[in-house]
């Protein structure tokens, strides 16, 4: 793995957030002064192609990118726009529909949190 890429999984691998791409170039930067933004965006493509990190698109924000590429499902805050995992139950019965075991899911649950619900 060159320097850059190992930079970028290590940033994102200890966010305790979903950051955004800009965000990631920010940090990368700040620790290798040198770095071009695309070469951010090249190897974020390159770690979600190849299965190292998550990429979570979401309609209307930038997307995000997580450390947990184990199949769970995300809450977003429809008013701040946090964003937490979720684990969810086995979901492999869902073969039954598609006669193909499912490799992957994509579930985003949109809710307000307990800060925003009290604000």
């Amino acid at each position: 793995m060159t320097k850059q890429r190992q930079l970028i999984y290590d940033v994102v691998n200890a966010a305790p957030v979903h950051l955004t791409a800009e965000e990631i170039f920010i940090k990368a930067k700040s620790c290798m002064p040198e770095i071009a933004q695309a070469t951010v965006y090249n190897n974020l493509n390159y770690l979600t192609d190849h299965g190292i990190i998550r990429r979570l698109s979401i309609l209307g924000e930038n997307d995000r990118y997580d450390r947990n590429v184990m199949p769970h499902a995300h809450l977003i805050c429809d008013k701040c726009k946090a964003i937490a995992d979720v684990e969810v139950a086995d979901l492999s019965w869902l073969g039954i529909f598609t006669k193909k075991p499912v490799t992957s899911f994509d579930l985003t649950l949109h809710y307000v949190c307990d800060k925003c619900g009290n604000a």
